[in-house]
């Protein structure tokens, strides 16, 4: 994986998840996120196996930015992924299902997104990031 900061979507694996929502017409992109969610929410033992965690993140954090009218998250710096959201239709019944997702991927010092962080200083700006984001989720 190739990383270049310490945000939830600045790694090689989360902008390539972006970029195939990206890719899709507007009234597709959804159906990849939820999927993806859906089923980790399901089956966390499908983390590693069928969904890197960047990648779930990276559908955690459009759930949380749809319909969001803030954009004063630097996770949501990024025009890659806002162009990624533009167009999509918030679905409020995702939002439950991509909190549950994200504790699967994020919550505890030896979750998936958090344990490879090297650093203290690295994994708790990751961790800033990862409670906004659930803060936004549990807001709506």
């Amino acid at each position: 994986m190739g990383t270049w900061g310490f945000g939830v979507l600045e790694s090689d694996t989360a902008q390539d998840f972006i970029d195939q929502v990206r890719a899709l017409p507007a009234e597709g992109r959804l159906t990849p996120v939820a999927d993806l969610l859906g089923k980790v929410a399901a089956d966390a033992s499908l983390i590693n196996r069928e969904f890197l965690p960047e990648e779930v993140i990276a559908a955690v954090a459009i759930v949380a930015a749809l319909g969001n009218e803030s954009r004063n998250y630097a996770w949501m710096d990024d025009e890659n992924f806002l162009d990624a959201i533009r167009g999509i239709q918030p679905q409020s019944q995702l939002r439950g299902v991509a909190l549950m997702a994200l504790r699967e991927v994020a919550e505890g010092d030896n979750s998936f997104l958090l344990s490879g962080w090297k650093n203290d200083s690295d994994r708790a700006a990751i961790t800033r990031q990862v409670d906004e984001i659930k803060a936004v989720l549990a807001d709506a």
